[in-house]
């Protein structure tokens, strides 16, 4: 309960004021009213609750709309292929509606002629997603749609990704304690959203964190901390048909019901931070581990250190059948209970993401470490302004799995226990990346970025398919410039050259960027296929408090739309696009 001000002021000293202090102020004041104290009294706490605003007026509503139009060109030379419709768009428009001890909101979708890359069953409109939420003191209860994550998302975690179309959104009920201060529940059951239905199988569990600096303050000091968690995520499903080849009369006996657990700590000790989450999973027979009954598991381990001027982090995760979806034999980007985290960097300069990728959920090995560091001001390397400079690295593989001579190491044969994988067996190289980035500011109008990127990417196995060879290496020069050329006017460059003997082979990209603030920006682009085909376009973006507007023409060329180890296949395209933003 959310008490204002004057009020949490007026009641805690009532609470805290001694019995004699309060009677002797209310002697003062029957005193200076002439022998009217109560009547006073009373006519002070009558005008204080008149001053109270009504529930009605307390309401207050908050939302924002999203919408992006494009009207398609087909263009055979970067295979845009033909489109359904002449204009194509995405809305979505949500609304929350907050007051004393309730809150309610809704999104409206219109997605009927969705952009390319977005599956056929995206296509639609409606209101696919709405929730009701009551709060009293520690306690909280939603009812209807709702987005959860427990822990790292190791055997839960449902979200939004539009730019990948991605909704997986649990419609059931959720409830919230925290009965004292540092421990935290969350117990929560429903169906999943899978683009306009919600498929058949239920979801429950339960999930509890314990800071124990916060529930005993008084027995950890200021530079400790540690923070315990467990979590328990169910899953009920129809049994399928599923028949075993070649001996198709057979059927497979599938688990009805599959079980995932969770144990985590986090130790806080100074400056340091140390992760360690395990989580584990009954069989679960999928097309994802094509209808084996092996057990998964996955651990994931990291340490940072932040003070001042200097930060740094190393992070490993193996997981091994840990693919955890609410209907079996789906494949894709749909249906995902949990998350498995991509252990690379987000890239955001074009060519740099041009190669992103995708978290294998058969199993793998992933380590991540990175280091930042701030060149100090006066200093030799750090100049008037200072350079800060940052160093990542990615290394990740496939599990050392045991595979009998003749099989196929992509697909155990169905109905087995999968493949053995002892812990520590590193298989073959996935995916490696070697990030340099150095920031310098010049001075106060100029500043610049430096940027090098290696990479080795299998693209066998993130894509299915390899273009000459396996196995793609590439290197990736990158330089940004900015120029604070008048108070509101800046302009912006980029450089960006990609080279590899693999794939496409080499690429060339540009981006000029002139910011008049606070209102106008104009952005063009080019990026350049060596051997191939030109990718332009331009755009023009207007900004007035809290509306954006936007709107560019150009081409777009075919590949992988990644964000946190999921990625989406984006179709080649060419046209009109019109974007518009607003909150509120």
């Amino acid at each position: 309960m959310i008490l204002k001000k004057s009020s949490a002021l007026l009641l805690s000293g009532l609470a805290l004021m001694p019995a004699g202090a309060l009677a002797a102020e209310n002697a003062a004041d029957s005193t200076a009213s002439g022998g009217n104290g109560d009547r006073a009294a009373s006519s002070a706490f009558q005008t204080q609750a008149e001053k109270k605003p009504s529930w009605i007026k307390q309401l207050r509503a908050t939302g924002s709309v999203q919408t992006e139009f494009l009207i398609p060109f087909e263009d055979k030379s970067i295979g845009t292929g033909e489109y359904d419709h002449p204009i194509l768009n995405n809305t979505y428009f949500d609304l929350t509606l907050n007051a004393p001890y309730v809150s309610a909101g809704a999104r409206f979708q219109w997605t009927k002629w969705p952009l390319p890359g977005y599956e056929r069953d995206f296509e639609g409109w409606g209101v696919p997603y709405f929730w009701v939420t009551g709060r009293y003191k520690w306690a909280s209860l939603t009812a209807g749609d709702f987005y959860e994550q427990f822990g790292s998302g190791l055997i839960l975690r449902t979200y939004q990704e539009r730019s990948l179309g991605v909704d997986n959104a649990i419609r059931g009920g959720r409830l919230k304690l925290q009965p004292v201060s540092g421990l935290q529940f969350t117990a929560l059951a429903g169906k999943q959203r899978r683009y306009w239905d919600h498929n058949s199988a239920w979801i429950w569990g339960a999930d509890a964190e314990w800071s124990l600096n916060e529930s005993f303050r008084n027995s950890f000091a200021d530079p400790y901390g540690l923070t315990l968690g467990f979590s328990y995520v169910g899953k009920h499903e129809k049994d399928e048909q599923i028949l075993v080849p070649p001996a198709l009369d057979s059927r497979l006996n599938l688990p009805k019901t599959v079980a995932a657990f969770d144990a985590r700590a986090k130790f806080r000790f100074h400056d340091f931070n140390l992760l360690a989450e395990y989580a584990w999973k009954n069989n679960d027979p999928t097309a994802d581990n094509n209808y084996t009954y092996g057990k998964g598991n996955a651990a994931l381990l990291s340490l940072s250190y932040a003070a001042k001027g200097f930060s740094a982090f190393i992070q490993a995760k193996r997981s091994q059948n840990m693919s955890y979806r609410s209907k079996r034999s789906v494949i894709g980007i749909s249906s995902f209970i949990n998350h498995l985290p991509a252990f690379t960097m987000t890239q955001t300069y074009a060519l740099a993401a041009m190669y992103p990728y995708a978290t294998q959920p058969e199993g793998e090995w992933a380590f991540q470490g990175e280091v930042r560091y701030l060149f100090k001001k006066g200093t030799p390397l750090g100049g008037k302004y200072g350079t800060a400079v940052r160093l990542t690295g990615s290394y990740i593989s496939g599990l050392g799995q045991t595979v009998p001579p003749g099989d196929d190491p992509q697909n155990p044969p169905v109905g087995s226990d999968g493949y053995a994988a002892p812990f520590w067996k590193i298989g073959g190289l996935n995916y490696a990346d070697i990030n340099f980035e150095l920031n310098k500011k010049l001075s106060r109008k100029f500043q610049f970025t430096l940027f090098y990127l290696f990479q080795k990417y299998n693209q066998e196995v993130v894509e299915g398919h390899g273009v000459n060879g396996n196995m793609v290496t590439a290197n990736t020069f990158i330089f940004e410039g900015q120029w604070k050329m008048a108070k509101r006017t800046q302009l912006r460059w980029e450089m960006q050259y990609l080279t590899t003997k693999q794939d496409l082979g080499d690429w060339l990209a540009g981006l000029v960027e002139l910011s008049l603030a606070p209102h106008w920006m104009f952005t063009v682009t080019d990026t350049w296929n060596l051997s191939g085909h030109d990718y332009y376009s331009a755009m023009v973006t207007y900004n007035y408090r809290a509306n954006r507007f936007s709107l560019s023409y150009g081409r777009t060329r075919a590949g992988y739309n990644c964000s946190g180890g999921v990625c989406r296949w984006v179709p080649a395209t060419k046209g009109f696009s019109v974007t518009y933003n607003f909150t509120f």
